[in-house]
């Protein structure tokens, strides 16, 4: 599989297409994940996004998207992603590659070499059990301490991902804007019970970064109206700004 010319036209035209534009973002993710998928010959993978500090062991997931798993596959992925083994093999030396840069694209061959990876019966006993060998992680971090990521994998006796499959799947993580989730995706929906829908529409704009201005020109509202919608907000959730609003429901445990 190559990230020819032909390739990268069919992604534009699959980010940019009216279509796809007024689907959700779910539905956008899941569709970018599936071409992706196919594009680079890999079996199944997941996005997934979440919160922590790519140095630090604690990184929590808020939303994963998989694709291609049978659902003992995912069930059992799950479980490993958790593990020991997840952490020593891809999570501590992707940390590594992160000190010096916020976006990173490997495959397992630039980890591992063929025999440290088929020696290791921890492969065997993880990876291997469930069907899956080779793989290729993109993560990105931005915000300070927002990431998101893509993981595909190829069926045990496929070789590795090529520099193309790498360059193909970097260059959406790095570029297509909706991959890289909003703030206010973390916020949970019994946060919004007795808001009315403005008032949501307003808390979920002021976590997105917007002014109090802006947000009052793309609601078609006067300036005095969203100070008051602010100041109702500011009251419910006992803060008394944006940014404190923001660290009451985005900022890591």
């Amino acid at each position: 599989m190559h990230s020819d010319a032909k390739t990268i036209a069919e992604l534009l035209s699959l980010v940019t297409a009216i279509e796809t534009i007024q689907q959700t973002l779910e539905i956008r993710r899941q569709k970018l994940m599936q071409f992706l998928k196919t594009s680079i010959g890999a079996q199944n993978g997941f996005w997934g996004w979440g919160r922590g500090m790519p140095l630090e062991s604690s990184v929590a997931p808020v939303a994963v998207i998989p694709v291609g798993f049978s659902p003992e596959q995912w069930k059992e992925l799950q479980s490993i992603a958790l593990s020991e083994f997840t952490l020593r093999t891809f999570n501590l030396p992707i940390r590594e590659l992160l000190q010096n840069r916020s976006h990173v694209t490997v495959s397992r061959s630039q980890l591992w070499t063929d025999e440290q990876w088929y020696s290791n019966p921890a492969v065997a006993a993880n990876l291997h059990s469930i069907g899956l060998d080779n793989s290729l992680i993109s993560v990105n971090y931005f915000e300070t301490d927002n990431w998101t990521s893509a993981t595909f994998f190829r069926e045990k006796g496929q070789p590795d991902f090529l520099a193309a499959d790498r360059e193909l799947v970097d260059l959406a993580m790095g570029t297509i804007a909706w991959m890289k989730p909003k703030p206010s995706e973390s916020v949970a929906p019994p946060t919004f019970v007795d808001l009315s829908p403005r008032q949501r529409t307003v808390m979920l704009l002021l976590l997105d970064g917007l002014s109090r201005k802006e947000i009052a020109a793309d609601l078609n509202l006067s300036l005095h109206t969203v100070n008051d919608h602010c100041k109702e907000l500011f009251t419910r959730f006992e803060v008394n700004s944006a940014m404190e609003l923001a660290s009451r429901f985005l900022r890591s445990s």
